[in-house]
């Protein structure tokens, strides 16, 4: 929920291209699914919720190093870009941190 909150502070007033956005809803949705099914139905929503982990990595891991690439530029949107680089950093390494848990949970027999 986060994601697409921060993701909605960054922006407003001053939108990207919409695939650019897009991509962080639909990670922060398939991260919220995978939760709530994770918690309903082990087996199946522990899948969904190491693919969601894994597909919010690999966007963040993407968004990291084109903000590194230009990282002398200003950033598009409400934060500056030194910043929004260590943010989008901070959050990539969680996402790594997700998937790597979510994937040992799955190994786990349910409760």
């Amino acid at each position: 929920m986060f994601l697409a909150i921060a993701e909605a502070v960054r922006n407003w007033g001053n939108w990207q291209w919409w695939p650019f956005w897009l991509v962080d809803y639909i990670a922060a949705a398939l991260l919220v699914a995978g939760a709530v099914l994770a918690l309903r139905q082990a087996k199946r929503g522990s899948l969904l919720l190491v693919g969601a982990w894994g597909f919010a990595t690999a966007t963040f891991y993407m968004s990291f190093w084109s903000h590194i690439a230009q990282f002398d530029l200003p950033a598009d949107g409400n934060i500056a870009q030194a910043p929004l680089t260590i943010i989008i950093g901070i959050l990539w390494m969680t996402t790594i941190v997700g998937f790597v848990l979510s994937l040992a949970a799955k190994g786990r027999p349910a409760a």
